[in-house]
Order: C-alpha cells, then structure tokens, then sequence
C-alpha cells in the first residue's frame, strides 16, 4: 500500500505542476460527491419508479384478470343454461329428424332461443349454433361468413365439453372474442352441435379502460401462445393487424420457467424497452399484460438528472474559478522562487527572491535568500580551498601516473604503457621512415620454476630478469615491459634485424649468465627464449601486426628447443 501511495504521489503527480494539481483537486472535491450523488440518486429514483410499476401494475392485472374471469364465467353459465334447455334439446332432435317439416321447426326454434338469450345484448355481435358438421343452422347467413366460422370450429383443439375462447376475424375485418361450446343430447351424451358466440372486444377492454397507471402504460389481454392481441384498452380501433407481442411472449415463458414474479422487461419490435406486469385469466391462454415504456417511466427521472447536472455545472464553474485563484496565490510566488533558484546555477548566489506575505511560501523566501548569502561566502572561500586542493592533485596526478605505467612486481613499464609507448613508436617509424624492431621474451620451463621452488623464488627469478632488461636496454627509446606472467616485451627504435638479433642474443645470454638454479629444465639454470621482427613500417601497418610477428618468432624459438633467439619477417604474419 506505501508503495502504491508513493508511486502516485511522488511519482506521477509530481510530474504535474503544482497549480494543475490544485484545480485539479478542488474539481475533484467539488465534483466528485455530486457525481457520485447524482448517479445514486439517479439509479435509486429509477429503481423505485420501476417498483412502484411493479407493485401497482401487478395488482392491476391480477383485479382485471379476476373480472375477466367473472365475465367469462358468467357468459359460460347462460351458454351452458341454454345448451341444456329442454328447448334447446327439442329442437336440436327436432333439426336432426328426417321429416322435413319437423326440421323446420326445429331450426326456427333454434333462432328463436339465440335471440331470446343474446339478442338484447350489444355486446354480442355473433350468436350461431353450428350442427355436428359445424355447418351454421341458419340459412340466411352468407356461404363466405359460414365457411370462416365452419372452420375455426374445425380448428379449435378438443374441448372436452369445456368451452372454448379464442379471437375470430371476419373477411371485412371485424373481430370477435369467441367462446365455442360444445352440446350433447342430456339422452346419449352424443354431440348435437356447437354453440359459437361472438363478444365485442369492447365489452372486456370496459373492465380495465378507465385504469391507468400514467407514464405511457397499456393494458391488453393478449394470447400467451403466440402474443396476438386479444383485447386492449382501445378495443374500438383494434384490428385484425394488431401485431403480435412476441417479445412479451418470449419474456413471459422465461419468468414463469424460472419461478419469478410476474414482472417483466422486454424489447418490442422497435427495440424500446418496455416494463410488463402479467397476471393469466385462469381456464385459458390469455394474459392480461400492463405494459410501461421504459423510456416514459424515466421521465421524472431524467428530469431530477438534469436538474443535478444543471447544478453540476454552476459548481464546476464556480469552483474552476476558486481553484484558479487559489492555485494561482501559491503557484505564482513557488514560479517565481523556482526562477530564482535556476539563476543559482550560473553560480550567480547574489540574486534575491522578493516576497510579501506571512506564508510558507514567504518564509521560505526567506530562508532561500539567507542560504544565498553563506553559499556565496562559501563558494568564494571554496574556490580558494579549490586553488589549493588542485595544486596537491596535480602532483598526485604525476605520481599516480608514473605508478599507473610501472609493474608493481619487476619495477619495469606494465602491460598500458607497453602499448601506448608501441603505439607511439609505430606512428613515429612511419613517419621517420626508420625500421622498428620488437622482441618478445618468454622464460623458459617457468611452471616447472614455480612448482619446484614456489611463487615467491618465482617472484625474484622475474625480477632479476627484469633488471637485466633495464641494463640491456642502450636509449632512452627503447622501452622494455613485462607483457604478462612470465612474458616480456622490449621496443628497440631505429633498429634494423641484425642489430635486434644482437641485442636479443646479449639479453638471452645475460639470462643464462644470471646462473639461477633451475633443476627441472634441460639446461639446469633459467633461461629464456626471444622472438625478434625488425621491420621498415608503414601506414598500413598496425601493433597487432608487429606483435603476431614477435610472437610468431617467439613460437619458432621455443619450438627449435628452447634458450635461443629466432627472428621473424613480415612474411611471417601470415603463417
């Protein structure tokens, strides 16, 4: 968490100018607890909005079901006395008899009973009793009437001597809620006809016409298999093209296989969201629905959002303008006092901050200017301890340079100078268009040396070779090195090979000369080996050249037995 803390802190914001993060945290304070409360209040009122839709409608279409289901009730109950009528029973055995005369009457007897129970009603605009072919009884109704209603008879599912609802259209468009009937003769229990009553859409939607819930809301009754509207508030203008509320649909099967309540949300065909409460009219597949756009429902909502953001922004401008004034009180001095202090770098300690105030700010105005004055009184006392400290470090300068070139154990130049002096008198043959001749020495057996006798009497053996070195050595040019363990290397200028030859073969006897005891070599003391190459040089040349062909001499030298000189010539650097 520290972590976190000090990587937002002191790491990221300070990459922000301190009056940014000033307005920037006064927007913040001011904004924040507003959004944050107008986004709560927002959801909140929205929420409640759609509970109160959920608990209010939900009663709603549980009462209109209920009142529904009385009307059908009630309508079944005098389908059902009259079906049972001894009336109506005679004239049905009337209307199957095989005397004409009697199939008259019993036909008349027929319209006779429908318009005595149905006819003073308005509502009912369709009153047929349909024969066991479901061929309407009634000759003066029209071929095409009578081929609809014959075949919605024939496509109602077995009612099981439970009536039958279900919506019915005319050709002309006329539409009909329907309750089929089936009657049997009381005698056999056989089927004598179908009774078919058509309802006026407009006697149901009167029993929920005056609710209304606000905000956009609709009340329907609709078919829960397919969504096609049955009744709805606006029965007067419903027609045969009402579309289907399949989404409805859709939303209610999933409800009702999950166990919710009766409340749904759904997209129609416009994709709008809408709010469903349902409540089914029991003995069949019908559902009242009170359906509430969503979008209506916020309305009161949208209303409180934008008086919050109204308000919002009255208090973003009004703390744009604090924060701008108060930043803009500590930016500007901290600007200022960081001017001064970037002026410092000149090393100009003269310069002073000018303040007002009683701040943080100006009292650290103030101690900038008192640590200006002792850093310059410090500066000029400095510069004269600098004066002194540079003379001492040049001198150390000179002694440390003298031991960076010399190898701490022999005394003689080490491996750096050995190649800057080469360097140098390579640059210097070229120019002087003098031969230049190098020599590497190796000591010979000189493991065996250090096996036998130790590290220490090995130390000593480098050493006494190394002064043999130093005296062979005829100018102050030539330069003689130890290249690395038991390896030495001497720079002779302006030295042809026979001259290098000689100088080296003095060395090597020298070597020998020095008579130190060494009983694991061949020749009983130390001796050594040199390689030789004398060269005229050119610009082409390079010291890696010079060095394989010394090292290449060197190799001969070992290989021909050791404690000898053999020299090596530029044709040599190829092998």
């Amino acid at each position: 968490m520290k972590k976190m803390l000090d990587l937002l802190s002191l790491k990221l914001l300070r990459r922000i100018e301190i009056r940014y993060r000033l307005i920037n945290s006064f927007l913040l304070v001011s904004m924040l607890p507003l959004l944050i409360a107008g986004i709560v209040a927002y959801r909140e009122s929205s929420n409640a909005s759609q509970e109160k839709v959920r608990i209010f409608a939900g009663e709603v279409v549980k009462q209109v079901a209920q009142n529904m289901l009385q009307q059908i009730e009630k309508i079944e109950s005098s389908s059902e006395e009259l079906a049972m009528s001894e009336r109506m029973q005679h004239a049905l055995a009337a209307y199957y008899s095989k005397s004409p005369s009697e199939r008259a009457a019993g036909h008349g007897e027929i319209i006779r009973l429908l318009l005595e129970n149905y006819g003073s009603f308005e509502y009912v605009n369709q009153k047929y009793v349909l024969d066991r072919r479901h061929r309407i009884m009634d000759p003066q109704v029209f071929a095409r009437l009578g081929d609809g209603v014959a075949r919605f008879a024939e496509d109602a599912p077995d009612m099981k001597g439970r009536p039958y609802w279900d919506v019915y259209s005319t050709a002309a468009g006329q539409k009909s809620v329907v309750m089929l009937r089936d009657i049997l003769f009381k005698s056999n229990n056989r089927i004598a006809g179908t009774l078919f009553v058509g309802l006026r859409p407009l006697h149901f939607s009167r029993i929920f016409e005056s609710v209304n819930l606000g905000y956009g809301s609709r009340m329907l009754v609709i078919d829960a298999r397919d969504g096609h509207v049955i009744v709805s508030a606006n029965a007067a203008n419903a027609t045969n093209d009402d579309a289907p509320e399949s989404g409805l649909v859709a939303a209610i099967a999933r409800s009702l296989a999950e166990g919710r309540d009766n409340f749904v949300s759904y997209r129609d065909g416009d994709n709008k969201k809408q709010l469903a409460a349902f409540a089914p009219v029991p003995r069949t597949s019908w559902m009242v629905v009170n359906i509430t756009p969503l979008n209506a429902l916020n309305t009161e909502v949208r209303s409180i959002r934008n008086k919050i953001i109204v308000i919002g922004v009255l208090c973003f401008i009004l703390a744009v303008v604090l924060s701008f004034i108060i930043a803009r009180s500590i930016s500007l001095p901290l600007k200022q006092l960081v001017g001064v202090m970037k002026a410092t770098r000149t090393g100009n300690y003269l310069i002073r901050m000018d303040y007002e105030g009683k701040d943080e700010i100006a009292e650290l105005s103030r101690r900038f200017n008192d640590m200006a004055s002792k850093v310059h009184q410090h500066n000029e006392r400095l510069e004269e301890l600098v004066a002194e400290r540079t003379r001492e470090l040049e001198q150390a300068n000179q002694q440390l340079e003298a031991l960076s070139a010399t190898d701490s154990l022999t005394g003689i130049a080490n491996r750096r100078r050995f190649d800057e002096a080469l360097g140098g008198e390579l640059r210097r043959a070229v120019r002087s268009l003098k031969p230049l001749s190098l020599m590497m020495l190796d000591v010979d057996y000189f493991k065996n040396y250090n096996d036998r006798y130790g590290h220490l009497a090995g130390d000593d053996c480098l050493r006494a070779i190394a002064r043999v070195l130093r005296t062979s050595s005829r100018r102050a040019t030539d330069l003689a090195a130890r290249y690395g363990g038991e390896e030495f290397a001497v720079i002779v200028a302006e030295s042809d090979s026979a001259n290098a030859m000689q100088l080296a073969e003095n060395i090597r006897n020298a070597v020998a000369a020095l008579q130190i005891p060494h009983e694991d070599s061949p020749f009983g003391c130390v001796t050594c080996s040199i390689g030789v190459t004398a060269l005229q040089v050119d610009e082409s040349m390079s010291t890696d050249t010079l060095l394989r062909l010394a090292d290449v001499a060197l190799y001969q030298a070992k290989a021909l037995g050791r404690n000898r000189v053999a020299l090596s010539d530029h044709a040599g650097a190829t092998g």
